[in-house]
């Protein structure tokens, strides 16, 4: 630093020179610029040691504002009278201008302020001073330069300091709202500003939507993308910085509609990783002067991690909205359909328990929709865009059951040719339904276990345990009660998973929900056909509300979807319902009245006949017992004929 100071010194002046004017004074003034920080007092004392060794009356550094206006920013002796006109001469004269007992000369070591050394002294004695100013000048311009230099290093590293601490936060952070005013807060905070905004261009609508926008209802300000420092900025591409003599490019109407004044103003565009401009960054009013280049160049690069944050933010979004949606398909899609009261209570259960991370065990017969429980909770819930997981526990083999759970490693054993995850790792930060758990082995129930205490889970053939985020709902047909005391499914799992149970009704429980069902899935399986949706003869619905069904929802499910593909009527008869069911010897329907159950054993005990005799009437009433005559009577009170069979089967 010295070294490079004297070489430029020893290339202007003699040695004799160098002797008489390089002393104590001008040492002092090289070593201040290597120590001390703040321009300033740099100066006064720089100024003071070249004072007490000259012949100066008066020595001052002088600084010129952006009005034109000229100061002491340091000064040492009895002040003078600045000499306007030779300090402005100086600026731009490459040696010392003399104006009676005044010698000016300017700094040019600063590239950034109009820094002038003024000397006063007698008339006399002006003249002899000029080779001792320019070096003084040049050594003062030197230190200046040293100092802003680390300085400006100092903050430069203070501020991508900040910078890394803040954009580490900006990529956190989801939610487009937030973001905007989390990133307009710190802008403003970093730079000084009063405000910061930043504005979106809506390219379509021709307008800027700024965010926040303070005094605004709703927070959010639209102009439109031609008008202003903004409008420019957007247009072109290019920063623009507006101080107190540029007060006029300000758009008027922005302040007004913000109840505010803005005083000076920087703004740089938002670019994309395309190249594609989609907004810009507004700072207003700086609290100290004006916004400097050092400003323009920092706020610059925060507009770059800005504009990455926005677009994975906004991409973020459109991802997070085509979630919503899909989630928004599978919740309606996995609505509970029915009435009953058990059914009613059932959807308050599951809504207060979508809320919660608790695990859920489901227990119902087989067909009940334990799989449709388990999706409306999880598409009700916080964890509704991330995965949903089922694992059939009955279906996988011991054997398999831990790499399938918790995945394996290349090698682990023989045919594990690659790393696979496990469900538990797929379901990470979602939901694992872990259906027929009490089909799951006594070794398989321990592993489980392990995994619901600590959320830590260990492939085959791993090292590293991997930390997992999974809410469990598990669900059986059986009685887990009578297992545990069997010694065939652990206590302590069973307690674990018994958290929160939700018991489902069978369907020969839910009373008129049979007929909803149907109905239901009439619809449903008409649309996939392009059919009009068939209804149900009074006769039919009788028959369907008792019937037993043994296989629940998914039998009347299978039912009517064999109706919609094998009959075309418009409405549906009773001969149109077959059932093909694995009925117990006592089949008396439970949900009818005794007279209707009655009815409904007289058609089954008939129907069956028919069936066996392959439709012959006559063939049926000589098995049972009747005139076959009679039988169609009987038939016909049963409302087991349409009125446009004249017989209702063969002769």
């Amino acid at each position: 630093m010295g070294g490079a100071l004297y070489d430029e010194i020893e290339s202007a002046l003699s040695l004799g020179e160098q002797r008489d004017l390089i002393g104590a004074a001008h040492l002092r003034v090289v070593a201040l610029a290597t120590s001390e920080d703040r321009l300033d007092k740099y100066l006064h004392a720089a100024l003071d040691a070249i004072f007490q060794r000259g012949s100066a009356d008066y020595l001052t550094v002088a600084v010129r504002d952006n009005l034109g206006q000229w100061s002491p920013i340091a000064e040492a002796g009895r002040r003078h009278p600045l000499p306007t006109p030779a300090l402005v001469a100086a600026v731009d004269a490459s040696e010392p201008v003399l104006a009676e007992s005044w010698l000016t000369v300017a700094l040019h070591g600063d590239k950034s302020l109009s820094l002038v050394l003024a000397v006063c002294s007698t008339p006399e004695r002006i003249k002899t001073l000029q080779y001792r100013a320019a070096l003084t000048a040049h050594l003062l311009g030197y230190g200046v330069g040293l100092i802003r230099e680390r300085v400006a290093r100092s903050a430069r590293l203070k501020r991508l300091e900040q910078l890394l601490t803040i954009i580490e936060s900006w990529q956190k952070t989801r939610d487009m709202h937030t973001l905007l005013t989390e990133m307009a807060e710190a802008a403003a905070e970093l730079f000084g500003s009063e405000r910061a905004s930043i504005f979106l261009w809506d390219r379509p609508k021709k307008t800027l939507v700024g965010r926040p926008a303070l005094g605004i209802e709703g927070g959010e300000l639209r102009v439109p993308d031609d008008r202003g420092v903004v409008g420019h900025v957007v247009q072109t591409g290019e920063p623009r910085r507006v101080d107190e003599l540029e007060k006029d490019e300000i758009n008027r109407d922005i302040d007004q509609s913000l109840a505010f004044h803005t005083r000076n103003l920087l703004c740089v565009p938002l670019v994309g990783r395309r190249g594609r401009i989609f907004g810009a960054f507004e700072l207003i009013n700086k609290q100290l002067g004006n916004f400097t280049a050092e400003d323009q160049l920092g706020l610059t690069e925060l507009a770059a991690h800005a504009s990455s944050a926005l677009e994975n933010t906004q991409e973020t979004e459109r991802i997070l909205a085509s979630r919503n949606r899909l989630a928004d398909a599978a919740a309606a899609a996995a609505e509970l359909i029915g009435d009953c009261p058990a059914i009613a209570t059932l959807r308050g259960t599951i809504r207060r328990v979508a809320e919660s991370n608790l695990p859920v065990l489901v227990l119902g017969e087989n067909g009940t929709g334990k799989e449709v429980v388990s999706q409306s909770i999880h598409f009700r819930s916080d964890r509704r865009a991330q995965p949903l997981v089922a694992v059939n526990c009955a279906a996988v083999p011991d054997t398999l059951l831990e790499s399938e759970l918790f995945g394996r490693e290349k090698g682990a054993f023989t045919g594990a040719d690659e790393t696979r995850p496990g469900k538990f790792e797929m379901a990470d930060g979602g939901t694992l339904f872990l259906d027929e758990i009490g089909d799951l082995s006594l070794a398989g129930q321990a592993k489980l276990l392990r995994v619901l205490e600590d959320q830590l889970i260990l492939r085959v053939g791993g090292t590293t345990e991997i930390q997992v985020d999974v809410r469990i709902i598990a669900a059986t047909n059986r009685d887990l009660g009578e297992l545990v005391r069997e010694k065939k499914f652990r206590e302590d799992l069973f307690f674990r998973l018994h958290v929160v149970t939700i018991e489902l009704p069978p369907l020969r429980e839910r009373g008129a929900d049979v007929i909803t069902l149907a109905n239901h899935f009439l619809h449903h399986f008409s649309l996939k056909t392009g059919r009009q949706t068939p209804t149900l003869a009074d006769a039919a619905q009788r028959r369907l509300l008792a019937h037993p069904w043994p296989g629940n929802v998914r039998e009347l499910r299978n039912t009517m979807e064999r109706v919609i593909f094998l009959h075309s009527e418009e409405v549906i008869q009773p001969e149109s319902l077959q059932f093909h069911s694995l009925d117990s010897h006592d089949d008396t329907p439970m949900n009818l009245p005794l007279n209707d159950a009655t009815a409904e054993f007289q058609r089954r005990y008939i129907q069956r006949h028919v069936d066996a005799a392959q439709g012959n009437i006559s063939a049926a009433a000589e098995k049972i017992g009747m005139h076959r005559s009679n039988l169609y009577r009987k038939m016909k009170q049963l409302e087991m004929l349409s009125d446009s069979t004249p017989g209702g089967a063969s002769e």
